[in-house]
């Protein structure tokens, strides 16, 4: 990220959402070394943890290590058409505006189950290199103008989400990837699908895995 990206943003509003969204990436390694993580499941490598947090909101990691360079992956998983070949149920990931290459809002919507309402996002995110040299892309909900609550749909609350992904000392083709995610769903859910939730949200890295393999293997 260049240092006068957001300084492209001309909306107060909208820069002012960018520049959180980094600010909540800085904290984004400390969220994921916190106290109170609990092992949830583990399968191909990868370990799913998860958490209360202060306000109640369940929070998903899944870890592992990918034998990928950390600015691929960095770029595959920043990139809007990603999501819906990682999650089968995500109907919708487009970009609503940009700001460069490291900065956009972007909209999110996905599949109703048992019974539940589909649930809907609009998101800010951004992507840079922090000081230690790890790539860290960060998430949060904000309202935009062009993306009103839809019908049929809930709109949900992300409360921060994102990656951090560290490269390998040795060898510059493997990353030690973490994904976590901290969302409001608005609404009660049926256990069995936050159950299901869980495991997808955490293994996430695992299906990115996979799609980075057929794009670049």
């Amino acid at each position: 990220m260049e240092e006068d990206a957001f300084a492209a943003i001309t909306d107060e509003t909208k820069r002012q959402q960018a520049e959180k969204a980094k600010e909540k990436g800085d904290g984004i390694f400390a969220f994921a070394n916190s106290d109170g993580w609990e092992k949830y499941d583990e399968k191909d490598g990868i370990t799913v943890y998860t958490m209360k947090s202060e306000s109640g909101l369940n929070c998903v990691k899944g870890e592992g290590v990918l034998n990928f360079n950390s600015n691929v992956i960095e770029d595959f998983a920043f990139q809007s058409e990603t999501k819906p070949k990682c999650d089968d149920g995500c109907e919708e990931s487009s970009i609503i505006e940009s700001f460069g290459d490291d900065i956009k809002f972007e909209y999110l919507r996905y599949k109703g189950k048992l019974l539940v309402s589909g649930r809907d996002f609009v998101n800010v995110s951004v992507k840079y290199v922090d000081s230690e040299g790890r790539s860290i892309i960060s998430a949060y909900s904000v309202p935009h103008p062009d993306k009103p609550e839809q019908d049929g749909y809930v709109r949900g609350d992300v409360k921060t989400a994102g990656w951090i992904i560290t490269p390998d000392k040795d060898n510059e083709d493997k990353s030690h990837v973490v994904y976590v995610t901290e969302i409001d769903f608005a609404g009660s859910l049926p256990t069995a699908l936050v159950n299901s939730v869980n495991t997808k949200q955490g293994f996430f890295i695992a299906k990115l895995a996979e799609e980075l393999k057929k794009e670049f293997e």
